[in-house]
């Protein structure tokens, strides 16, 4: 905290030498935030110009208008934030690399990941040169990152983002309210780091939907219900709809906002280039749940942010991230008692503890994501259908005009079932869905010239999360669960059938296996996973997930006896040893 107010009375010395004339005119302007007084900073530290200019004329020569903007940065915010901006330059939200990455790997372009630098290798690259999957996110994806032109955005009836530093920072809109006698008076945009979800959610409504999912928003297949009182009261912009589901519990049980859990470094960066969204993230459900606490004083940051805030108090002890030490300043402990702190207001809540039953202890479940059982949901979108005209036009994202080529996404298989789990990302079984599954079909001229399919899977926390946790059976004997997809599941004879729903076939589709399917009930898998470790359950595991179904059927409850030593109860009941074994083993 001393050190936060001698850099701030620092910096207000090193400017305050040179009030430019900008305040002769601007005097009216309202504040930025309490950490930017421009009465003791002037405007030209910020946004250039000739500071000691007479004339209007002359006092906005080379002025820049947004000073937050990624090319602007290091001459303008780089005087007090030059770390921040370094590792902001490398995240995935800057230049998307890895989601460009991705896309080819899955498009089969490439037999691995192959690392680019994203949006800026496709700055300079004729679009003629593109891939289909480099024309796919140059006109479908990149619209998302923190860079992009707001002004793009105008008139649309789509949620503007971009802009840099003010796409998450910025809280209110400035505008001019009024000029009399040459003064103009400005409401300067609002910055804050009490950043509301609503920004997140301009960009991250799309791919895993995880910013709709968390508000218990599901993208509906587009027929625009309901319609209340002569208007469409679910819309999620222009063209997409949404039903409603069960939110987040942290959402619904304490109005939590994105920042509660992500961390600082998690969402700006870290200084190293992620491939992958889950390795720039640092925070898990543990570190909250079960968490170790570190004095506050070995992280400068932990004191900045907490003044930043307003609200926060300061704490000797804080939490921290086990993946990359970073701080959790709103998690707190003071002597023995742990106090979580909301940043938008700094309302305090009780924290709930990881218990140690036998539910969470148990070797049995030592391989399951905590989101594996707590996830009530995912959305899953089945059968992406694009369609490539290469005749058409459509705008480019990166290069700000419309260029030959134009794309067309058809969906009609949404679902929102027990989420299907497989070995995600790190080794443990977590929630998994589509991500994406794409039938493409290219047209020259109205002629159909080719096609293709590449159907993936993935694995992420759906953000979902239920105090209660799944059921046992809706993990032992659920065929989506199991990856299966839809149908009915059974045993005779101690065989185990399976009976799809979806026929891919009969449907005209270029598979021969359910769209919904991962794998088969051998463990065969039928679609891809662009993470190495990630896969489907294989034989000897749905085995072993079916067999424990046979005990669930009447050990329904984890306190039951058995479960305190499952390979034992398992043992005596093949022996014919319990009173259940010899009627089902006769």
């Amino acid at each position: 905290m001393k050190f936060l107010l001698l850099f701030f009375y620092f910096t207000l010395f090193l400017y305050g030498q040179n009030i430019d004339n900008c305040l002769n005119c601007h005097q009216n302007t309202t504040a930025i935030d309490n950490y930017h007084p421009y009465k003791e900073f002037g405007c030209a530290s910020c946004h250039g110009g000739e500071p000691k200019a007479t004339s209007k004329e002359e006092a906005h020569k080379n002025i820049v208008l947004n000073p937050s903007r990624l090319e602007h940065t290091s001459m303008f915010c780089g005087k007090c934030h030059q770390d921040i901006i370094n590792r902001v330059d490398k995240s995935i939200m800057s230049n998307m690399h890895g989601v460009l990455d991705v896309l080819k790997y899955q498009f089969g372009e490439t037999k691995t990941i192959e690392k680019s630098t994203g949006i800026e290798y496709l700055k300079n690259k004729p679009t003629q040169e593109q891939s289909l999957a480099e024309d796919h996110f140059s006109k479908l994806c990149a619209a998302c990152h923190i860079n992009q032109k707001e002004e793009i955005f105008k008139n649309t009836g789509f949620t503007a983002r971009g802009g840099g530093c003010v796409d998450c920072h910025r809280v209110e809109d400035g505008q001019k309210i009024a000029i009399k006698d040459d003064i103009l008076k400005l409401k300067h945009p609002k910055l804050s780091t009490k950043i509301p979800s609503s920004n997140c959610l301009k960009c991250h409504n799309r791919s895993n939907r995880i910013g709709l999912s968390y508000f218990g928003k599901f993208e509906s297949e587009g027929y625009g219900t309901p319609y209340k009182g002569g208007n469409l009261t679910h819309q999620i912009d222009k063209n997409r709809y949404y039903y409603e589901l069960p939110a987040d519990i942290h959402h619904t049980s304490t109005k939590m906002d994105c920042i509660d859990c992500h961390t600082e470094a998690g969402v700006m960066g870290d200084g190293k280039h992620h491939a992958h969204m889950e390795d720039a993230v640092d925070i898990s459900c543990k570190d909250c749940h079960d968490p170790q606490f570190k004095p506050s004083n070995q992280f400068g940051l932990a004191g900045l942010l907490s003044a930043l805030n307003g609200d926060i108090p300061y704490s000797k002890e804080i939490a921290v991230t086990k993946k990359k030490n970073s701080p959790i300043y709103n998690l707190q402990k003071v002597d023995e008692k742990i106090d979580f702190y909301r940043k938008s207001d700094g309302q305090r809540f009780d924290l709930t503890k990881m218990s140690d039953a036998p539910y969470h202890t148990s070797k049995n479940h030592e391989r399951l994501d905590c989101t594996a059982c707590h996830s009530s949901w995912i959305p899953s979108c089945y059968g992406c259908h694009e369609v490539y005209f290469k005749d058409g036009k459509q705008y480019d994202w990166i290069k700000h005009k419309p260029t030959k080529g134009k794309w067309m996404e058809l969906r009609s298989y949404l679902r929102y079932e027990s989420p299907a789990l497989a070995i995600g990302y790190n080794k443990k079984i977590m929630p998994t869905a589509p991500g994406c599954q794409v039938i493409a079909t290219i047209y020259d001229k109205d002629v159909k010239v080719d096609e293709f399919h590449a159907f993936a899977f993935a694995a992420w926390d759906p953000h979902t999360t239920q105090k209660e946790s799944r059921t046992c059976i809706d993990c032992h004997f659920n065929p989506q669960t199991l990856g299966l997809g839809a149908g009915i599941l059974d045993i005779k004879d101690n065989n185990v059938t399976f009976n799809p729903h979806y026929q891919s076939k009969e449907d005209g589709l270029p598979i021969n296996y359910p769209i919904d399917a991962l794998i088969s009930k051998e463990g065969k898998q039928f679609q891809s996973f662009s993470r190495k470790d990630a896969r489907g359950f294989n034989k000897k595991e749905v085995n072993k997930i079916i067999e424990a179904y046979k005990c669930i059927i009447c050990h329904n409850k984890w306190d039951d006896t058995i479960y305190k030593d499952f390979q034992k109860s398992k043992k005596l009941f093949y022996d014919k040893k319990t009173s259940c074994s010899k009627e089902v083993l006769k």
